[in-house]
């Protein structure tokens, strides 16, 4: 499904537009009923695979009531009847996925994985990239989020060029989030979000703002321009990137899919790897019971071989 983005959305009662008053914006009292949660989880499975069980229903209500209040819907029922079931909800569908989809991440999250690409797996990979003759080694951050695992490579492979000074790389940073993504390309953050970075790498790559007040920095150049920001739908049956890649970063992702969808997802990563390339995946994912031809390397580290 193309999502495309919102323009002017208004309220559908009785099949004509209503057009809300601040008085008559969602409050604290509107709920998601049951049958409303459901519209909801099939839709989001449907569009991005995601599963959302009724468990989780005070999160989507949290998420989805700052929308109403956006919009001026005064219930679920108007919203999701507009954004479900209109031709003129089709822009508001972005919104809506963006809202249940946007996860936490950190720089330098699960640190194991970037020790073992930079001391195990890069001199192999590097060895095949000059034996091909290829110009640069691909890496893909599939799922991205607000952009700090495809910065954090691009720290790790920035800092392994002293010892490969031939090194030359690329990173493509994909994700649904229509909103992840701009912060991603904007790479700016606050002090409180590096803080996992330490201090040396702050000092080497990281730009602060002229108001010593602000507590903001900005990713330097030379981490922004080896990073593609892209939006892509990992449940695009049809999705296919220009090049091989040589690793694959997917965490923390496919632990919110079904392994049917696991599956399908693991065979498109393959395909989309160079032989002897590598797929990593969240300590809190597994492989097992997946058909694959992957072999596992290293913990939550699978190889094409």
């Amino acid at each position: 499904m193309m999502l495309k983005q919102v323009t002017r959305p208004m309220t559908m009662q009785g099949g004509a537009a209503k057009k809300m008053t601040p008085e008559t914006l969602a409050d604290s009292s509107a709920t998601l009923s049951e049958r409303e949660m459901k519209r909801v989880a099939d839709f989001i499975g449907n569009t991005v695979g995601i599963q959302l069980p009724l468990s989780k229903k005070t999160l989507v209500e949290g998420r989805l009531r700052r929308r109403l209040r956006r919009l001026g819907y005064d219930c679920f029922k108007n919203y999701l009847d507009f954004v479900l079931d209109t031709p003129q909800g089709e822009g508001e569908r972005l919104h809506l996925v963006d809202a249940l989809t946007t996860n936490k991440t950190d720089f330098f999250r699960e640190p194991e994985h970037f020790d073992y690409l930079v001391k195990a797996a890069l001199p192999e990979l590097e060895r095949e990239r000059i034996r091909a003759g290829r110009q640069d080694l691909k890496l893909w951050s599939a799922g991205c989020s607000s952009g700090e695992e495809p910065y954090t490579l691009s720290i790790v492979m920035n800092e392994a060029m002293s010892v490969y000074p031939g090194l030359r790389f690329h990173i493509l940073a994909t994700d649904i989030s229509h909103s992840c993504l701009q912060i991603g390309s904007r790479g700016i953050y606050t002090e409180k979000n590096i803080e996992p970075v330490p201090m040396a790498l702050r000092k080497k790559y990281f730009l602060r703002s002229k108001d010593r007040k602000s507590e903001l920095v900005q990713m330097g150049p030379d981490l922004r321009q080896r990073i593609q920001f892209q939006e892509l739908n990992l449940m695009d049956e049809n999705f296919s990137l220009p090049h091989l890649m040589d690793a694959i970063f997917c965490r923390n992702v496919m632990i919110y899919f079904n392994n049917e969808i696991r599956e399908q997802l693991v065979a498109r990563f393959e395909r989309q790897l160079h032989s002897g390339g590598y797929l990593f995946v969240g300590h809190s994912e597994s492989l097992n019971g997946i058909k694959t031809s992957l072999q596992q390397v290293a913990p939550m580290v699978y190889r094409k071989v």
